[in-house]
């Protein structure tokens, strides 16, 4: 009851529930042009609904756009539960009648869109911080295992060593 009652709230706060669209959704899906032909022989009763539930779980009402077919109470997403009640009975795959409510509704219509096999966007950030640790590891380890820096040598200046032999002198008769 209490599912029923938040279904019927949802259904009141979408702006796309004017009686008006809900009976176009209606009137479109009963004139509706079938998919291309079934590509299977009708199912046999419990195949046919399970594959029933199974669509109507997983498909939008268009109506009351955060609920399922199988929990709107819509007179549109009744409709659309008739309807693929009706394809899945004629033969028509799992594929073909979502693919033939995305033609006519979108994307959208699909409570779980399908995955992009492309996520380039979302490794490259990783790769790219994967190969600069590598760069920095490779670079540590070369400094390390190198030839230690070569310190300058001292070699003193001729011309100053009557200096330093002064301060040596003073060094050693302050050390005594």
């Amino acid at each position: 009851m209490r599912s029923l009652l938040l279904a019927l709230a949802l259904c009141a706060a979408t702006p796309a529930v004017a009686a008006g669209d809900d009976a176009d959704i209606v009137e479109e899906l009963a004139n509706a042009q079938l998919p291309d032909p079934p590509m299977e022989d009708p199912p046999e009763e419990a195949t046919a609904v399970a594959r029933t539930e199974r669509l109507q779980k997983a498909l939008r009402c268009p109506v009351c756009q955060g609920l399922s077919v199988a929990d709107s109470p819509a007179d549109a997403a009744r409709a659309m539960g008739n309807r693929i009640e009706e394809l899945v009975l004629q033969g028509y795959t799992e594929d073909q009648i979502t693919e033939y409510f995305v033609d006519r509704y979108g994307a959208w219509v699909e409570l779980e869109p399908p995955k992009e096999e492309h996520q380039t966007l979302f490794i490259a950030p990783f790769v790219g911080l994967s190969l600069g640790v590598l760069v920095l590891l490779v670079w540590a380890r070369r400094r390390e295992d190198g030839e230690p820096e070569a310190v300058p040598s001292y070699s003193p200046d001729p011309a100053l060593s009557q200096y330093r032999d002064r301060i040596l002198a003073e060094l050693d008769e302050e050390a005594l």
